[in-house]
């Protein structure tokens, strides 16, 4: 009987523990999970997990990105298989779209998947008010291994995205479908570093200096990535 209090008592704490950060997905998506960049050059980015959200009818979980110039948001769902999706952004400059269906950021099995796109309807909105047109997001995994940033050595697969700016208002800045203001037009992007179970750990200057959670050693993962470049 003690055993089953005992079991009792440790699901029961269970249930209010801190959120996860560590899901085996290349986009963790947990309440309170947080992510720090350093570009080398003194300026910080913050990315937070601010907290669940609706968006078109879809469950979702806001990340609110803080650069020293910017603050957007965007809104992530993950599936079972661990498929990222980006729903919606907006900027805090007033750059506000959704997309419908929902831009595939990540498939669940990268080792099969080398380039993907999704043919999306964009909205200046964070529903379906405001039709603007469609356009179509692509992605390509362009390599893979090991990425060794300030917050450790994670073993990565490298990202390019085809992210063409935006302007919901002519003659205001154009914005990427992660509500990203570039000022000027278009920037030159290398590609991004995801390491499964830790997100995103490098993108052009800006480099992985904390992580709110456990960095998880997955074997299966890292068979994935290997797999891609022998």
């Amino acid at each position: 009987m003690r055993h089953v209090k005992i079991l009792t008592l440790v699901l029961s704490l269970a249930a209010f523990a801190a959120p996860v950060c560590a899901q085996i997905a290349y986009q963790p998506l947990a309440p309170g999970c947080a992510w720090t960049y350093s570009d080398g050059a003194g300026h910080e980015r913050v990315v937070a997990a601010a907290g669940p959200a609706v968006i078109q009818g879809e469950d979702v979980l806001e990340l609110v990105w803080t650069e020293p110039d910017q603050v957007y948001h965007n809104f992530w769902s993950l599936d079972a298989e661990g498929a990222v999706r980006l729903h919606a952004a907006y900027n805090e400059d007033g750059f506000v779209a959704s997309y419908s269906p929902p831009i595939l950021a990540l498939p669940a099995v990268t080792a099969t998947q080398r380039c993907w796109s999704t043919a999306t309807r964009i909205y200046w909105s964070l529903d379906d008010s405001e039709p603007w047109g469609t356009a179509t997001i692509g992605y390509c995994i362009v390599g893979g291994g090991v990425t060794t940033v300030p917050a450790g050595d994670f073993a990565t697969i490298a990202v390019e995205a085809s992210l063409p700016p935006w302007s919901a208002v002519p003659g205001q800045a154009a914005h990427d479908a992660l509500g990203r203001r570039h000022d000027g037009g278009a920037r030159v992007s290398t590609p991004a570093s995801y390491a499964a179970g830790v997100g995103l750990v490098a993108e052009d200057a800006w480099e992985l200096t904390a992580y709110g959670g456990p960095t998880p050693t997955d074997a299966a993962r890292w068979g994935e990535v290997k797999a891609l470049y022998r």
